[in-house]
């Protein structure tokens, strides 16, 4: 139950430690990240500044308050035990959209930015994003089954020590219930990954064709699902459901003292998010 909580708050790209904190140096962050795929010239370094600059105060001022009630209503849904796995997948799906809004809303200046790359600072993009997905498959390469579920164990045992203070022997046996029945997804998952980052090159080698960019862009950046197969779908959604009845046994299995740690981590990002949106307001008015 709670850890439905913590992934939610994870696919909305928030920190459970400190949130306002965090979100104070989000743009440092954006562009520390951004010099680790690509050098900028200056006018192409202005321009992105002033874009995420941008973007910061759209979505601390118009974003946050969708956060924030979102990660109400899935608490109220909690407190009063009406969580469903159904329900569960729709929460997640509402999150998703969340983050494909922040591409909806950079698109249109971002594409400039795109179309004045040169070839050497592609050819960078794209290096960073292969150097990437050899990693990704370095981390999953040779492992069994066994190996592979003995590692979800402890990313969701200690997600869930995150957020409940720690976990109880009956708790790591729900997790571990979990992972053995999850569907497998890795391969399909690994595959849609590689078509992304395929597209993406040829986006990126046929930028200057503005059409077709944003096309491209439009697609990979706020419609990705499009890319999966429709098998790999049915078993995404059919694991979320299954989480959501994770969820709903750890729920009834909670102490008084993992629920108390619970909540009021959670208030606090609440509070947090209520209170880093009215600032916004407040300078905007």
């Amino acid at each position: 139950m709670k850890k439905g909580v913590m992934l939610l708050v994870f696919v909305l790209g928030l920190s459970a430690c400190s949130t306002k904190f965090s979100y104070r140096f989000l743009d440092w962050a954006i562009g520390w990240e951004q010099e680790d795929y690509v050098t900028l010239d200056k006018s192409q370094q202005k321009v992105f500044d002033t874009l995420i600059e941008k973007l910061v105060q759209w979505h601390q001022s118009t974003e946050l308050s969708q956060y924030t009630a979102q990660l109400t209503q899935v608490e109220n849904l909690l407190k009063n035990n009406t969580l469903t796995p159904e329900l569960w997948v729709e929460q997640v799906d509402i999150a998703k959209r969340h983050w494909f809004r922040l591409f909806e809303f950079a698109l249109p200046e971002l594409l400039p930015i795109v179309m004045s790359l040169n070839d050497d600072q592609v050819r960078q993009i794209l290096a960073k994003l292969r150097e990437d997905e050899r990693a990704l498959v370095k981390k999953f390469a040779g492992k069994t089954a066994e190996q592979l579920q003995k590692d979800a164990d402890n990313n969701l045992q200690e997600q869930f020590n995150d957020w409940l203070g720690s976990v109880s022997e009956t708790q790591k046996e729900l997790i571990h219930q979990y992972n053995q029945q999850r569907l497998s997804t890795l391969d399909m998952w690994l595959e849609y990954r590689h078509e992304w980052l395929r597209q993406f090159e040829v986006a990126l080698w046929q930028r200057a064709d503005k059409a077709l960019l944003t096309e491209r862009l439009t697609l990979l950046m706020t419609q990705p699902d499009e890319l999966k197969s429709e098998q790999h779908k049915v078993l995404l959604r059919k694991n979320t459901e299954a989480f959501g009845t994770l969820l709903l046994a750890i729920n009834a299995s909670l102490s008084e003292k993992q629920s108390t740690h619970f909540y009021k981590k959670l208030d606090k990002i609440i509070q947090d998010l209520t209170e880093l949106n009215q600032e916004a307001i407040e300078k905007e008015t």
